[in-house]
């Protein structure tokens, strides 16, 4: 059987129909490929997609250029026209002989129809290793995700990485068609976001002492020009940036910056190790409050996506026992003292809603009495999971039990990388949200907005580093995401070709891909 481009597409589109012509009547890529857009969105969205396929590419390069005239064009794209599915992010994808028709239902469909187009050229190009490039076939694909967040959260507080890293990541997710990528900017070892009113989040608490005998200082942090473009850049990708301000615990370097943030008024420092610490913000001091309220008044402003996410998770709560002023404000309110992290994870949801966005927290804060908008991600176990469900929250599937944490081990071995238990490529690719909890009936369905892999770098420091922890499980994972396929049916040798073709592919392209066995 030859070799078809469409049977190594990954994630595997919803529908693909394949002509009955021969590959011959399909359509041979020009020395210069011509772009013809409807609008100025999927104009801005090709130039953008284009910019991401140069970063991928190596010698097997792809020339093209934008026309005005429809009839001139080797691929049209039209966004909203009649053609394309009806769901959200659907695209489709018609492929003759005279040229290649792209319909978009949306900005996101564009995008997400680009990227099969893109995927397929660069496989042509990779078979062919160099020799004249072969049609690619006729055919229509109607496509569409099964889950509207299909998300990639990267940790860089822990460890500070480059600009170019995340637009590296950026190009990959658009690639595999992703759609939410979580900034994770702030922990106990880094702050990585200025904000006007407390110049020394990042002044001082996005610098730590190296680890080394010359105690030279590690760190760094965007600007908020950075972080507008790579907003914008990922929003032309059909992707969502997700700031996340990991409070009130993890809090060592918010108080190393503005020591009367925290109960003792002491400056702990920026931490140096991994784990979880006391640093938590004070409850009692009216400094806190309007700490919470500027700095999630101006993050919200700064990123245009509806999203901004809070953390919430693994607070310590001991500092407030410890606090005369803690005890006496939990006793005004007639509440425990713990029950003050209820007291601070609403005022800062609350904060995001004033600003117009909605609140993300992870798991911990599910029991909490929070304002209904508010999105649910469950790393923990199922149970918590289906208990935000039962409290009426959207969720947001991400768990450390389903092998979606991308800083585990690709096998359990003392030669490879990573920490904290193993996650196979295999059991990466079961991943999908509905399955996962057994949700069965429509209401539980509509509130799983889908799923997100983690990247946590306590023990990644490189973007090398990070591209081999997290590549091929995120090509993995982006199947489950994007179909909805749930995963016991999932491991055959046709998604195992798909695999190894995109890993190859990437490799290709200088990508440091895993190169073990799946499982």
């Amino acid at each position: 059987m030859s070799w078809c481009v469409w049977d190594d597409l990954l994630p595997e589109p919803q529908r693909v129909t394949s002509s009955s012509q021969s590959v011959s009547k399909g359509f041979l890529l020009p020395p210069v490929l011509r772009l013809w857009c409807s609008d100025e969105v999927s104009r801005a969205t090709a130039v953008a997609v284009v910019e991401s396929v140069d970063r991928l590419r190596t010698a097997r390069d792809i020339s093209w250029e934008l026309c005005r005239n429809r009839e001139e064009a080797h691929l049209v794209i039209d966004q909203g026209g009649r053609a394309a599915p009806v769901q959200p992010g659907g695209y489709r994808l018609e492929v003759v002989s005279r040229g290649i028709t792209l319909t978009g239902v949306d900005r996101d469909g564009v995008a997400a129809g680009l990227a099969t187009v893109f995927q397929a050229l660069l496989y042509n190009r990779f078979r062919c290793q160099g020799e004249d490039m072969l049609p690619l076939p006729p055919v229509v694909i109607e496509d569409w995700p099964a889950h509207s967040w299909r998300g990639f959260m990267f940790d860089l507080a822990r460890h500070f990485f480059p600009l170019e890293s995340l637009y590296r990541f950026l190009d990959l997710l658009w690639l595999l068609r992703f759609s939410r990528f979580q900034l994770h900017l702030t922990d106990d070892q880094g702050w990585r976001i200025p904000l006007e009113e407390y110049p020394e989040l990042t002044d001082s608490g996005a610098w730590r002492d190296d680890g080394t005998s010359d105690q030279k200082l590690y760190g760094g942090a965007y600007s908020h020009q950075d972080l507008r473009d790579l907003d914008e850049a990922a929003a032309l990708r059909g992707i969502t940036i997700v700031p996340e301000i990991d409070l009130p615990g993890h809090a060592s370097a918010v108080i190393t910056a503005y020591p009367e943030l925290g109960c003792s008024g002491i400056a702990p420092g920026v931490e140096t190790r991994w784990g979880i610490f006391e640093s938590v913000l004070c409850p009692s001091r009216p400094e806190t409050g309007r700490f919470i309220e500027s700095v999630f008044g101006e993050v919200s402003r700064l990123f245009q996506g509806p999203y901004v996410h809070v953390g919430g998770d693994e607070v310590m709560t001991r500092a407030w026992h410890d606090c005369p002023n803690c005890r006496n404000e939990a006793f005004r309110r007639g509440i425990a003292v713990d029950d003050l992290y209820q007291v601070l994870v609403r005022s800062m949801a609350e904060a995001v809603l004033a600003a117009g966005k909605r609140p993300l927290v992870w798991d911990e804060a599910s029991r909490l009495d929070l304002p209904r908008e508010t999105i649910v991600v469950n790393w923990r176990e199922p149970e918590f999971a289906r208990a935000a469900l039962e409290g009426g929250y959207q969720i947001v599937l991400a768990p450390q039990s389903r092998r979606v944490y991308l800083d585990h081990k690709h096998l359990d071995s003392p030669l490879e990388a990573g920490r904290l238990g193993a996650a196979t490529v295999r059991e990466t690719s079961s991943f999908e949200p509905c399955s996962y909890l057994g949700a069965t009936d429509s209401s539980s369905g509509r509130n799983i907005l889908g799923g997100q892999a983690q990247l946590w770098t306590e023990g990644i420091s490189w973007h090398s580093q990070a591209e081999y922890m997290a590549v091929v499980r995120l090509a993995a994972a982006s199947q489950g995401l994007w179909k909805g396929v749930p995963g016991t049916s999932r491991w055959n040798e046709d998604f195992q070709d798909r695999l190894e073709a995109m890993r190859r592919v990437l490799f290709s392209c200088g990508v440091n891909v895993y190169a073990g066995p799946f499982s």
